[in-house]
């Protein structure tokens, strides 16, 4: 072995180790792909896009599903960086997709636990979290199902348990991406609205409970909604509750947005 391979070897050794030891610590692919890159350029190599590569790319794509396909090649010319990368890149890329693979369970297992296995909705507590992080200019919608316990008693909770599956989807067709669905407890559901003004809201609620009264088992839904300002989210559940129950009063199957008289006293 020459002085020259020898050092190679030394430096893809510690490389190597490195790599190894800071995908130990990620926590996203998104992490696991810039370790295995970083790696790959202490190596001497550099990440290009697959369609801008030329002949002296190595064939492995190393973007672990992250963005674009991408690929390593060698900055220097001379066959022994290229070497030390055929050497070093399969036992890179071996650790690097276990690592991906790791954070993917994990994040699956962590959503796992902040989600209602009934309704497939964030649970009570992802809930709470949400609720309390929403800020003024947002939207919060309190719903709860119209004649859910006669619904129990008549036909059994299994349809009770339907009727919320169902529900909880529609619940979830009917909203953005930036916005937030989670079971409340029992047949109450919360939606918060990002950015949203509230008449807006209002309708889109509207259009939820006709929907519902069309396409559900028998029950309907009503609503409280409450728009978030200054005195913050919790305020505005409160006074969305009010609201909700003031619709159910007035007979169900309706919206009803909070009244000044409906917020608690500060």
């Amino acid at each position: 072995m020459t002085d020259n391979e020898e050092r190679a070897g030394t430096v893809g050794d510690a490389v190597a180790l490195i790599a190894a030891r800071r995908l130990l610590r990620v926590t996203t692919r998104t992490e696991a792909a810039a370790a295995l890159h970083d790696a790959l350029r202490d190596l001497g190599g550099r990440i290009v896009e697959v369609r801008d590569a030329g002949p002296a790319a190595l064939p492995d794509d190393v973007s672990l599903g992250v963005g674009e396909a991408v690929v390593v090649v060698p900055v220097n010319g001379d066959d022994s960086a290229r070497e030390l990368l055929v050497e070093q890149l399969p036992l890179l890329l071996e650790d690097a997709r276990a690592a991906a693979a790791r954070c993917d369970h994990d994040l699956r297992q962590e959503a796992r636990a902040r989600t209602d296995a009934l309704t497939g909705l964030a649970d009570r507590g992802e809930t709470d979290t949400r609720l309390a992080a929403a800020s003024s200019g947002d939207v919060v919608c309190l719903l709860d199902l119209d004649g859910f316990k006669s619904l129990n008693d008549t036909h059994g909770h299994p349809a009770g348990d339907r009727a919320l599956r169902t529900f909880g989807a529609l619940l979830r067709a009917s909203v953005r991406d930036v916005d937030f669905v989670g079971r409340y407890g029992g047949d109450e559901f919360l939606v918060v609205f990002a950015g949203t003004p509230l008449s807006i809201a209002e309708q889109r609620m509207q259009g939820l409970v006709r929907v519902w009264a069309e396409k559900g088992p028998g029950v309907g839904v009503s609503v409280g909604v409450a728009l978030v300002d200054e005195r913050g989210p919790t305020r505005a559940a409160a006074a969305a509750d009010r609201a909700l129950y003031r619709a159910k009063w007035a007979g169900g199957a309706r919206v009803d947005v909070a009244l000044e008289a409906d917020w608690p006293p500060r």
